[in-house]
C-alpha cells in the first residue's frame, strides 16, 4: 500500500498510513493498492 496526501501542508501521512496535522484547512488522504484501485479519506483540521 501507498499513500499520499494531496496538501501536505495541512496533514502529512507515513508510509505505514499514519496521518498528522500540520495546520488548520482540509485536504485528501489517497490510499493506493497494487491492482491499481483508490480510496480517498477527506481531513479536516481545525
Amino acid at each position: 500500500m501507498r499513500y499520499e496526501s494531496t496538501n501536505p501542508k495541512v496533514a502529512t501521512v507515513s508510509a505505514r498510513g499514519v496521518i498528522r496535522a500540520k495546520a488548520k484547512g482540509s485536504c485528501y488522504v489517497y490510499a493506493y493498492v497494487q491492482n491499481g484501485v483508490a480510496k480517498r479519506v477527506k481531513v479536516t483540521v481545525k
